[in-house]
């Protein structure tokens, strides 16, 4: 095992255990805590949130890959935009069935009724739709797929996640156990996009 899956494992196992403890422990805290913030902060976390939404890389993803495709006919930035692309369209996918699956309660609800915890099948409401993030699914996945392509640039890339992760608490739409998995989540997804693109030897980085 590469030394880069072990220290990916290590931050995905650490991600679950310490969504478990905030589960129980931090989640309603912490969200009173942020509902207090000052218009300022929440103005500038709006603004980071939007970073988060998959639709603005649907945007710029497909038609860069079909001119890349197509129209240039390079192969190789083809291949990574599409690699991109699997990516986001498979995580966002199987997240909205863990978010009918699991069925949380958002913040909101907890404000508003006191409502704390799982609802399942709960159906695909606002409301109830809090786990996992799907911003923060859609912010770690699209890291983790920018660390495989261009390793020198997985500082900015993961820092840039969790700002938008951070932005997703601070504007109390989710808890900090609901980010904490979403980011696992994420970087799984990824992962294993990559194995199966390495399992049909499709090419994404030159050696």
């Amino acid at each position: 095992m590469k030394k880069s899956r072990i220290v990916a494992l290590i931050v995905i196992i650490s991600f679950f255990f310490t969504a478990f403890l905030s589960y129980n422990f931090w989640d309603i805290s912490l969200a009173c805590y942020f509902k207090g913030l000052s218009q300022s902060i929440l103005n500038i976390a709006e603004t980071v949130t939007i970073a988060g939404e998959s639709k603005w890389y649907f945007v710029v993803f497909i038609p860069a890959y079909l001119i890349l495709r197509f129209v240039l006919k390079n192969q190789g930035w083809s291949r990574k935009i599409f690699f991109l692309l699997v990516s986001i369209s498979a995580s966002g996918l199987i997240n909205l069935l863990i978010k009918w699956l699991a069925g949380r309660h958002r913040p909101v609800d907890f404000f508003n009724k006191g409502l704390f915890g799982f609802d399942y099948f709960g159906g695909l409401v606002y409301e109830t739709t809090s786990f996992p993030s799907g911003h923060a699914v859609t912010a770690f996945t699209l890291a983790t797929a920018i660390t495989v392509l261009f390793p020198r640039w997985r500082i900015l890339a993961f820092a840039a996640a969790t700002a938008i992760g951070m932005s997703r608490i601070m504007l109390t739409s989710h808890y900090l156990s609901d980010v904490l998995i979403g980011a696992a989540c994420g970087i799984i997804y990824a992962l294993t996009v990559k194995y199966i693109f390495d399992r049909y030897n499709i090419e994404l980085v030159q050696k």
